[in-house]
């Protein structure tokens, strides 16, 4: 769409020439459809591109356009700098990642996914000023020192495509425009947003020393049963931690309605109150894996931090979510 340029080969079983010619993607994928796995031969006159497409039990015909005139983006100039990391830690980054982007065309920055590059690792940020996400990954970045933000159409062209890759994956950056993600079987090149991103690093809190460890599972049943009476323009909630337990209350005032819920879980610091939306909340640990999770904590007006109670292997995520305002 001159912004982003996906490519990919497909190895043929029998060719007799070369050509080249474009299709309608809507049409092809519309007839490819309806027809079931098999084999297919497409005959193409090269005179006036008139193609016939044969299977089993019949055949298609349709118009091709001359390749020639596809219009293809340059090839950024410049050197680059570039990255490799395994295909499934990229996927699993920008996918957890796209849960906190914002959807927002004053600020399309934030629209994007961030990605913070230094030599030891490849920091995933998404925000949407409300919620973030960072997701770490240690990789081998050729010592380099970078930042650039990619728009969520490539972004979500890479978790889609490459949700069952394998290998390893090079991300080329040729300075704050453009940027090629090359493996195997795809390459993908964007034009990435070049509006500076903020500095998230700044927002995230270091001083949250009341902890608690919450089994997962549990706690996102007891989200979904105290959200079903929440008021749907807030989804407040309202977290009580005190020793060992935590209660999960919810209301709507003016239908009469409220929910409590009381989980048991690990919590070491002083007796607190905090709101939180309860649909964010939700959101971010149903993207978690593992058994429990671990919520970081300083006073009721100040972010909460939200990590996996253990990180994956070469990873190290963290969520941060901002409070509401409760009445006492």
């Amino acid at each position: 769409d001159q912004d982003t340029m996906l490519k990919t080969n497909i190895e043929l079983q029998e060719a007799n020439g070369d050509c080249k010619f474009a299709l309608e993607s809507k049409q092809i994928m519309n007839i490819l459809k309806e027809i079931p796995e098999q084999p297919l031969t497409l005959e193409i006159n090269p005179g006036t591109l008139q193609i016939d497409l044969t299977y089993q039990n019949g055949h298609f015909s349709f118009q091709g356009v001359q390749g020639d005139e596809y219009p293809i983006p340059a090839t950024p100039e410049g050197e680059s700098n570039d990255i490799t990391l395994e295909a499934a830690s990229l996927v699993k980054g920008i996918s957890t990642a796209l849960i906190a982007a914002a959807n927002d065309e004053t600020r399309k920055v934030m629209n994007g996914v961030f990605m913070d590059i230094s030599p030891e690792d490849l920091s995933i940020v998404a925000s949407d000023g409300h919620k973030l996400i960072r997701y770490r990954i240690e990789c081998d970045t050729h010592g380099t020192t970078a930042g650039f933000t990619l728009p969520q159409k490539p972004a979500n062209i890479l978790k889609n495509i490459l949700d069952k890759a394998k290998g390893i994956i090079t991300i080329r950056t040729y300075g704050t425009s453009n940027a090629r993600i090359e493996t195997e079987d795809y390459m993908i090149s964007c034009r990435l947003i070049e509006e500076k991103y903020p500095n998230y690093k700044s927002v995230i809190p270091t001083q949250n020393n009341n902890v608690a460890v919450i089994d997962r599972a549990s706690f996102v049943s007891a989200m979904r049963r105290v959200l079903v009476v929440a008021d749907k323009t807030t989804a407040l909630v309202k977290f009580v931690f005190s020793s060992n337990k935590v209660v999960l209350t919810s209301e709507n005032i003016n239908y009469s309605l409220s929910a409590e819920e009381q989980l048991v879980c690990q919590y070491e610091g002083m007796p607190l109150k905090i709101g939180f939306k309860g649909t964010d909340m939700l959101e971010l640990i149903s993207a978690l894996q593992g058994t429990d999770f671990i919520i970081k904590l300083a006073d009721a007006s100040r972010a909460g931090l939200i990590v996996p109670g253990e990180q994956s292997g070469n990873t190290d995520l963290l969520m941060l979510l901002m409070p509401l305002l409760i009445n006492n």
